[in-house]
């Protein structure tokens, strides 16, 4: 199908232990200048991935197929847990120790390694992509800065959906989702009189209730002028709309609409405790659809929905899975990856995306022969009715960000209030 709605905001998809392809870990680009003494260009890769699943699966078969068709380029891909990938890749990025490419987040979390000059610009080739129209201006917007290029998108991330156990709601009289936020709420005291976890969280990371929860929340009370303003000193983290939005986030701890481990487990286990019907939803990004259906016994019946909160039905949505090229590659090995990236990037990778339950960055029709679930269905149909919303790890500064993520943890254990929390967000603002 045409037109998928363009989102110019990533979070990417957990990841697991190390991985790697076809070799040993490739070397970054001090270990080798250009081509090994077989004439073979050799590239590092570093990525965030989950090898069990569909997207990541089909990830490798690609970089493979590739290897295969270049007797002259052959890549070696390693793969870090995602809670440590950001650590990885900004130390070794300020030591000047980046592989030949690597994964990147757009945004606020780009623009450090742009300002290093750590990443390389794309401009001499991301006409391959525009001149056809398959990636427009919106794709790569959060990845431009003064007009240069730095990485190419695979997919849109809508990081905000409820999944929801369809029987499970149906035994307590819930036919349909609920469609106000006091619905909502009656649902999650419905089930926690029945001693069911409402929602399962796994905010180890602390991620997920900034990327997944924050995000939407937020700007279904602020709008979404609401980041860039504050950064130009227009508004506030402490302004009363925001610290409201902090409220909701109170409000579920309150009730016990979360799992009293939230904070020890991590968002791949909170999919688990969903799928263990331990807990009757769960509330994660398009990712979260993927994991789902490819664990889930063919007898639990799930559904999605957008969270129930005010009048806008925004969802925050963010550009992924985005690759970039080491500023100080030989020619050689820069032209090198250009053509991998090139061939990578195709339409038949895109479609390949939309076929394992993507949602993808660009323009292309739904392939022929996609057997694709209902949910995942579901999910596109609400991904392009939604306006997008910021992802705010997009948008903010890391520093700022980091305090954001601390004091939504610090709210679910009682150690700062809604107010409390705004301020020392916006502390970190003022500090900028």
């Amino acid at each position: 199908m045409k037109g998928m709605r363009k989102r110019n905001y990533v979070y990417t998809g957990a990841a697991v232990c190390m991985v790697s392809l076809l070799a040993a870990c490739g070397g970054n680009t001090e270990d080798a200048g250009g081509s090994g003494s077989d004439g073979v260009v050799e590239l590092s890769f570093w990525a965030s991935a989950n090898p069990d699943r569909d997207d990541f699966k089909l990830t490798i078969e690609r970089v493979e197929q590739f290897n295969e068709e270049h007797d002259d380029i052959q890549l070696k891909i390693e793969t870090t847990p995602h809670a440590d990938y950001r650590t990885r890749l900004n130390t070794q990025a300020a030591g000047g120790q980046l592989p030949d490419i690597f994964q990147v987040w757009p945004g606020a979390e780009l623009q450090p390694l742009v300002d290093g000059s750590a990443v390389g610009s794309l401009n001499n080739i991301v006409d391959n992509w525009t001149d056809n129209g398959l990636l427009n201006e919106d794709a790569l917007a959060d990845f431009t800065f003064d007009g240069e290029t730095y990485a190419i998108p695979s997919v849109q991330n809508p990081t905000s959906f409820v999944f929801y156990n369809v029987d499970m709601l149906a035994d307590l009289g819930y036919e349909t989702f609920p469609e106000t936020y006091d619905e909502f709420k009656q649902l999650i005291t419905d089930l926690r009189a029945e001693e069911t976890t409402p929602i399962a969280l796994g905010n180890s990371a602390s991620w997920v209730l900034q990327s997944v929860y924050i995000s939407t929340i937020a700007d279904r009370f602020t709008g979404n002028d609401f980041l860039p303003q504050v950064l130009e000193g227009e508004k506030s983290f402490t302004d009363p709309e925001f610290v409201e939005a902090l409220g909701v986030i109170d409000e579920l701890v309150q009730m016990e609409a979360f799992n009293a481990d939230l904070n020890t487990i991590d968002d791949n286990q909170m999919i688990e405790y969903f799928l263990q019907e331990r807990a009757a939803m769960v509330i994660d990004g398009n990712w979260g659809a993927i994991s789902i259906l490819t664990n889930k016994t063919d007898e639990m019946n799930v559904g999605i929905a957008p969270i129930p909160l005010g009048d806008s039905g925004t969802i925050s949505t963010v550009y992924g899975n985005s690759w970039s090229l080491n500023a100080d590659l030989s020619d050689e090995k820069r032209e090198a990856g250009e053509t991998f990236l090139k061939w990578m990037f195709d339409e038949g990778f895109y479609q390949e995306l939309i076929g394992v339950g993507r949602v993808v960055a660009a323009e292309v029709d739904m392939p022929e022969d996609a057997d694709l679930d209902p949910l995942f269905l579901d999910m596109l149909e609400l991904s392009r009715e939604a306006p997008p919303a910021p992802v705010y790890d997009a948008v903010l500064p890391q520093a700022v960000n980091n305090v954001l993520q601390n004091e939504l943890q610090a709210i679910t254990i009682g150690r700062s209030t809604p107010e409390e929390a705004a301020q020392n967000i916006q502390n970190a603002v003022n500090t900028q």
